[in-house]
């Protein structure tokens, strides 16, 4: 359920870009034209360009990052991860024995780190972070968070921002391959339609184009019907969702009969005969909004249409 929650944050709205993240005199650095050679500077969502270089103790903000560090980077420089990961992530023992860093907000348990990099989505006031700035910290911002739609280019960001530009791309290669397998022996006129939705108290919020969740539904060989007439994470009313009447709706174990039980939704075509449209996925697996969209849509895939 924390999974779900994460991913119901950035679907309120509740975490905004921030600006600003490294120290004043080095926010206009570039790099001199015509030097091939050289590293491309990045510029974050924010605006601030960053010069790719040698950080060695890299501390992470965002679940997101912590995943795409332990591909990219080497484990001798990076000096935390998120606590989320560590504690209830799907392979959580990837990140112990680092620091850790549950918000952006903690400015001194940060400090602490000593990091020379902090890497973040979606951060919230800016004033959280101008003790980070005072202190010379640089603060990255990689902004939204979309499902692959942004994916993609945090890979080849962080990458390059690390040193390894390669390894972004044979990242992403790989990535691509894989979701590509997941489904490839089913037929395009034998795909199911559905979608992702998901009940936090009375409210109904549901995840498709722009998030992971459509993702996830696509790669699993499901069409979401949902896709064209809303985005991202749409908070869906009763009258809206049985218009949509999904032959399948995809959410986390243990939802189901909550979902069901809301309203007039025990009419839809997923709720009828004891739910048996409803697909029930771990909700920690399901909620991976980075490289565990393979696992994600692996498992849809698998108990829809059986196993490749």
């Amino acid at each position: 359920m924390r999974t779900a929650l994460i991913n119901l944050v950035a679907l309120l709205g509740a975490l905004a870009i921030a600006i600003t993240i490294v120290p004043w005199g080095e926010a206009s650095t570039t790099s001199e034209e015509g030097e091939d050679s050289a590293p491309r500077p990045i510029r974050d969502a924010s605006g601030v360009v960053f010069e790719p270089r040698d950080y060695q103790r890299i501390a992470s903000a965002s679940p997101v990052a912590d995943e795409l560090l332990l591909e990219l980077c080497e484990p001798d420089r990076i000096v935390a991860f998120t606590g989320y990961n560590q504690r209830e992530g799907v392979r959580n023992y990837r990140y112990q024995g680092k620091g850790t860093i549950e918000l952006i907000t903690d400015v001194e348990q940060i400090l602490t780190l000593n990091p020379d990099l902090v890497l973040a989505h979606n951060l919230t006031d800016p004033r959280h972070v101008e003790r980070l700035r005072e202190a010379g910290v640089r603060v990255f911002d990689f902004g939204s968070i979309e499902g692959l739609t942004s994916l993609w280019e945090d890979i080849d960001t962080l990458a390059t921002l690390v040193g390894h530009p390669e390894r972004g791309t044979a990242l992403a290669e790989r990535l691509k391959g894989d979701l590509e397998a997941i489904a490839s022996d089913i037929p395009a006129a034998q795909r199911k339609q559905g979608l992702y939705v998901t009940v936090v108290g009375n409210r109904i919020y549901g995840g498709t184009t722009g998030s992971s969740y459509h993702d996830v539904l696509s790669y699993a060989g499901v069409i979401d019907i949902a896709a064209g007439k809303y985005e991202r994470w749409p908070n869906y009313s009763i009258e809206q969702l049985l218009d949509l009447d999904p032959p399948l709706i995809v959410t986390a174990t243990g939802i189901g009969a909550p979902l069901c039980a809301l309203s007039a939704l025990s009419q839809l075509q997923a709720c009828a005969e004891e739910r048996q449209g409803v697909v029930e996925i771990d909700g920690k697996v399901l909620g991976s909004g980075a490289l565990g969209i393979v696992d994600a849509a692996r498992a849809v895939r698998t108990k829809i249409y059986g196993p490749p």
